[in-house]
């Protein structure tokens, strides 16, 4: 799979233009169908394409893994059946008691640092982690929202319990990624960039422990610091 193009441009530097190319990430229009019918188009890297319809339909708070009967990935169309008794789930709460400590935040914020290629080479993504099973799942995307869903339809893949995992972001959370990790019920997100008001809240009021700008040994704790302990 082709993740990157080549383009030719003119480096301006010091007051001096050079002509020369530069490497830019591949954005890719995928279409997902919802039981033979088209639902949504999503604007993201091609890979992992299965993941992302399972990741879509759990963070959007759609279906729950049970309830989906089969993902059929063609080219850039995704089609997902969900069988015939499934329901729309009831709102998710946060109910697992794990906790973390300091140390395991910034060991696996620098695992996410590591492993991000495509940023290095182009700047065009965002790095998404799940932490706290056999091995990190860690996903790079054009796309915030699909870089989560990737990573959380790779944990469902591998039977990981979300209730005891850790997302770790290179983004700046919103509401909207927030409800992601809600809906998953993922108990702890921690992310190197920014937060915005209405994720802290949402953070707060769901039960969310909610971490910010953690990076060099150093991080802030808007919500339910019980679950990082010290050290």
């Amino acid at each position: 799979m082709m993740v990157m193009e080549k383009f030719g441009i003119w480096k301006v530097a010091d007051g001096r233009r050079v002509q020369t190319s530069d490497q830019v990430i591949r954005e890719t229009a995928v279409t997902i169908n919802l039981n033979g019918r088209k639902y949504r188009r999503l604007n993201c890297l091609g890979g992992h394409l299965e993941e992302l319809a399972l990741g879509y339909f759990l963070t959007e708070g759609l279906a729950d893994p049970s309830d989906i009967a089969s993902i059929e990935v063609a080219g850039r169309q995704v089609s997902i059946y969900r069988s015939a008794d499934a329901k729309k789930p009831p709102a998710k709460k946060i109910t697992s008691r794990i906790g973390i400590s300091e140390g395991q935040l910034f060991d696996w914020v620098e695992q996410l640092n590591d492993s991000c290629p495509l940023f290095r080479d182009t700047g065009g993504t965002h790095v998404v982690g799940i932490f706290g099973g056999k091995r990190p799942l860690i996903v790079e995307d054009i796309s915030r929202h699909c870089a989560i869903d990737k990573a959380v339809g790779l944990a469902v893949k591998e039977g990981f319990d979300l209730s005891q995992g850790v997302l770790v972001t290179s983004c700046r959370q919103t509401a909207s990624t927030m409800s992601k990790a809600v809906n998953s019920c993922i108990p702890i997100v921690a992310t190197i960039s920014a937060p915005t008001s209405l994720s802290v809240k949402q953070a707060q009021r769901r039960g969310v422990i909610f971490v910010q700008f953690a990076r060099a040994n150093q991080c802030n704790i808007f919500a339910n610091v019980w679950r990082i302990l010290q050290g």
